[in-house]
């Protein structure tokens, strides 16, 4: 099956990742334009309940609105909800970069603060000490993300053209 080139900001679709699941917002790949659709979960509800509320929303709502109904109406598979990225890849991440971390006292750290509860916050925490090593983990990290990013699109049949949006 040939897979259907997409661009896709890659910062907007990572963020969308790493929140989903969250209380407050679902986030969505419109698979015609490319775009991260963010909808609050009030928004959702209202929809839900059938509630008519667009006349108390200001603009930016409004277009939340408009795109909730788009995704709640849609029946052709347009909108595709986006994934949580997944805990265990990061600390399977955590345990591949300790691997190559060359300074015994800070593996040893890394390796302990991988145990127990908060792993991935204490391993940050570690890291906070070594600016240049937290700097690789970065990049490993957003290696890590875009490669698990690049393999859930190509499950949906799409060939990601990475972006980045202009900030303002």
């Amino acid at each position: 099956m040939a897979l259907r080139r997409l661009s896709i900001d890659f910062e907007a679709l990572a963020r969308a990742m790493a929140t989903q699941g969250s209380d407050e917002y679902d986030y969505y790949l419109d698979t015609h334009s490319g775009r991260i659709m963010r909808i609050s979960t009030d928004v959702w509800n209202a929809l839900e309940e059938g509630e008519t509320i667009a006349g108390s929303l200001n603009a930016w709502q409004q277009e939340e609105l408009h795109e909730a109904q788009a995704v709640f109406s849609d029946t052709q598979g347009r909108y595709v909800p986006i994934p949580a990225d997944l805990e265990w890849e990061v600390e399977a991440s955590m345990a591949d970069f300790v691997d190559t971390v060359r300074d015994a006292d800070l593996r040893g750290r890394l390796t302990s603060a991988m145990g127990g509860r908060n792993a991935i916050r204490r391993f940050r925490d570690v890291l906070a000490h070594y600016p240049a090593e937290q700097q690789r983990w970065a990049a490993l990290q957003h290696q890590s993300q875009q490669e698990h990013a690049a393999q859930w699109l190509q499950d949906e049949g799409i060939e990601p053209v990475w972006t980045v949006a202009s900030k303002p």
